[in-house]
């Protein structure tokens, strides 16, 4: 099975986009040959509580995200051309998905908002480092020290093998993070630290050193979405 990402830019974001995209594409793109799942990530009014957590580095942070789950025998024009219809610029990322912490307890059905939100961070190997050290690092040891330090219920790695689209930003990964509503504004919430300021400063301080060994924040781009399963 492929899992294809593509962001999203409205022509004028808001609620009218998000609901055709919940209300026709979601169920659109599932109903198709070959589509075993459909994630939508959109930017709505569930998490604008989460503004601040926002950091745009790119000329425009997406509006949405599109994942599509697909089998060979997908007719993937005819699922882009359904995407296409819906926004006036996309980028395609065939990625491979690694689901390093699964949603265990925050489940939902077909065409249903996932509790709290979903944080997406779009990456770039520094300049400065080889891939292959980024890579290891990030996977091989920041990977066990985000899921120690922070509340996420969900933490998906989508390490980009190809890109196509009118792109404003080329990406090497796609990070998915699911988090209790309340860690929007939270930072010990956010930080699994709730009511223990001194666990609260150690996991802060651990993440951003983590952090700092294998991002360029001049070029991370984050965006607080609500996730959608269909």
């Amino acid at each position: 099975m492929q899992k294809i990402i593509y962001l999203m830019w409205a022509g004028v974001p808001g609620p009218d986009f998000n609901q055709r995209l919940l209300s026709w594409l979601g169920p659109e793109l599932a109903s198709q040959a070959g589509v075993k799942r459909v994630q939508l990530n959109l930017v709505d009014d569930a998490v604008a509580a989460a503004a601040a957590l926002r950091m745009e580095n790119s000329a425009q942070g997406f509006d949405a995200m599109c994942s599509l789950y697909l089998d060979e025998d997908a007719e993937r024009l005819v699922l882009q051309e359904y995407i296409q219809s819906c926004c006036v610029q996309y980028s395609r990322y065939h990625v491979e998905e690694f689901e390093t912490l699964e949603n265990t307890t925050q489940r939902v059905g077909s065409g249903q908002r996932t509790p709290g939100f979903s944080q997406v961070a779009l990456l770039r190997c520094p300049q400065s480092m080889a891939y292959e050290d980024w890579r290891g690092y990030w996977q091989g040891t920041h990977t066990q020290i985000a899921i120690d330090t922070q509340s996420s219920f969900r933490y998906v790695q989508n390490v980009v093998t190809e890109l196509a689209g009118s792109d404003v930003g080329c990406y090497h990964a796609i990070v998915e993070e699911c988090f209790p509503a309340d860690a929007m504004t939270d930072p010990e919430v956010f930080y699994a630290a709730k009511g223990d300021p001194e666990k609260y400063q150690a996991n802060c301080q651990k993440m951003i050193s983590s952090c700092q060994n294998f991002i360029d924040f001049d070029e991370i781009d984050v965006i607080p979405t609500s996730e959608y399963q269909f």
